[in-house]
């Protein structure tokens, strides 16, 4: 008699099948799997629709909120002592800020709803639009960025046009309080994952011991003081990632900089080697 392990469409062990002369047992113990597996996405499914439903609908009230209290300071504000300003200032950014978070958990749930289109697509290009929308966003950086020419994947576009926003995104944010801040996104072939796009910067790093918090949604290792966030940006490169069957993992050192690392399946028919 033989075991193999049954798993769902992320990998994950979700049974084992036994495989010998008993072949009552074996088809009984099959549709147990098969139940279990229906039952499992079934209950998925019904917890991101209520994430989705629940942050959607929470989104107008708390734009009314904040649009009241802008109006309220622009009609009322001379007449308001400097305490209730200043209220209302941290009233208006406590909104905001939940917002934000709001559009973040929408984000990570369209990521693993959406309907993935897969095509080739040129990663270089992709990294350059996204870095000249955070120049433009951010004029008064000096920022030395490099972005290896010719890297192309086959995944979807829209899917990893979110994982290099958000990579990039924390690379602009973590190296805000270098003068001269350096930037690069390239390619690189892991003794361990195999061929993998890197992002890398010099800013505030992190400590190495904490790296399995990273990509869990809410889970910040900075003060919200120090760099603004969310913590759901890197949970959502995570999603995308395993949606197309690959990995991130992540390196840094506080005060040395971060690299980031992600993989999509076949990218060795896509990307050289540094030797090539």
């Amino acid at each position: 008699m033989s075991v193999t392990a049954l798993r769902d469409a992320q990998g994950a062990i979700i049974g084992y099948l036994l495989i010998g002369t008993d072949n009552t047992a074996r088809k009984r113990l099959e549709e147990r799997v098969r139940h279990r597996t229906a039952e499992l996405e079934a209950t998925n499914k019904e917890l991101e629709a209520f994430s989705y439903s629940v942050s959607h609908d929470l989104r107008d009230p708390l734009r009314s909120i904040d649009g009241f209290s802008q109006a309220f300071l622009e009609d009322f504000g001379p007449l308001v002592p400097p305490e209730g300003r200043e209220d209302l200032q941290r009233v208006r950014h406590a909104t905001q800020r939940m917002g934000q978070l709001i559009d973040d958990m929408l984000l990570l749930s369209r990521v693993t709803r959406r309907e993935m289109h897969m095509e080739a697509t040129d990663m270089s290009a992709l990294a350059a639009e996204v870095a000249e929308e955070l120049v433009r966003d951010n004029p008064q950086r000096d920022v030395q960025l490099s972005i290896e020419p010719g890297m192309t994947a086959t995944g979807d576009p829209q899917l990893l046009r979110i994982v290099l926003v958000n990579l990039l995104g924390n690379a602009w944010k973590f190296t805000s309080r270098r003068e001269h801040a350096h930037v690069s996104v390239g390619t690189v072939r892991d003794p361990e994952h195999g061929p993998a796009f890197f992002v890398h910067d010099d800013g505030a790093g992190f400590d190495l011991q904490y790296k399995d918090k990273l990509f869990v949604a809410f889970q910040r290792l900075h003060g919200q003081d120090e760099f603004p966030g969310t913590g759901i940006g890197l949970a959502t490169v995570l999603r995308v990632a395993r949606r197309h069957g690959g990995d991130v993992w992540a390196e840094g050192e506080i005060d040395r900089g971060a690299t980031f690392y992600f993989t999509i399946p076949d990218l060795h028919a896509f990307i050289p080697t540094k030797e090539e």
